[in-house]
């Protein structure tokens, strides 16, 4: 088991790629911090872990804010005695506006508040739990970023630069924090097929028949593609790994043809 005696905390664990990471984590002999904005979703994850045997709590988070942010990190280090890995998966979806020059009005506060959410709390997660790595031999941290923050893609101009941020703010992360031995990496999915795809799909947001023509893989991601890749970052295996942004895409950023 890669993850044998150690303490994770995952946001937005609740659903999709949080929840699915968070069971691979328990899989593999992790006790789990399961935070999500909806209690019920939480605790549901948390009971799943639990029996499987491992040690599991849930914490119902609005990571938004910084003081449920400092008290979901202190009730983790108080609970299981510290953490040793860190996943900032919780964030918000993409917003779709005509274009760059309708952000205006109401779509200056949607870019505000995806900023908000997808980088500043990330940023304040790391900053907490990396305090305690400091102090306690290092740790793990895994930011989950987007396609889009790699690929200019229109119409996502809150959505796309937010997790451009975070990616930058991984490397910087990264260098700073080395000599504490805490290692900071991001995968960067494609559209991966939770339930806010099949929501998308249904409202005519997203076509799977573009998705899978798009992606050289032919699919969207599965949860499992994206948490299998978290693992590798958080493991053992990835020690001499940090500042790197995985795209977990199936071909999505390398594909560069273009038909006629």
């Amino acid at each position: 088991m890669r993850l044998k005696g150690k303490v994770a905390l995952i946001t937005g664990a609740g659903t999709g790629i949080g929840q699915t990471t968070a069971m691979l984590f328990a899989e593999e002999g992790a006790d789990i911090v399961a935070a999500n904005l909806e209690s019920p979703e939480a605790e549901e994850t948390a009971e799943a872990i639990r029996r499987t045997g491992r040690r599991a709590v849930a914490i119902a988070a609005d990571i938004s804010k910084p003081d449920e942010i400092q008290a979901m990190v202190d009730r983790a280090i108080n609970e299981f005695g510290g953490i040793n890995i860190l996943v900032n998966n919780a964030g918000l979806p993409a917003v779709p506006v005509p274009n760059a020059f309708e952000i205006k009005g109401k779509y200056i506060e949607v870019w505000d508040r995806v900023f908000e959410v997808n980088v500043r709390a990330s940023f304040l997660c790391c900053q907490r739990a990396g305090q305690w790595m400091t102090t306690h031999g290092g740790g793990k941290i895994v930011n989950v970023a987007s396609q889009t923050g790699i690929a200019g893609v229109p119409y996502v101009n809150a959505y796309g630069p937010s997790k451009a941020a975070v990616i930058n703010m991984t490397r910087s992360l990264a260098v700073e924090w080395a000599k504490y031995r805490i290692n900071v990496n991001c995968v960067a999915p494609c559209w991966t097929r939770t339930r806010r795809l099949e929501k998308a799909i249904e409202k005519g947001v997203v076509s799977l028949a573009e998705i899978q023509k798009r992606c050289p893989m032919g699919r969207p991601a599965e949860p499992e593609d994206v948490a299998k890749a978290i693992l590798f970052l958080a493991s053992d295996d990835a020690s001499f790994i940090t500042g790197v942004t995985l795209p977990v895409d199936g071909g999505w950023l390398a594909y560069g043809y273009q038909t006629v």
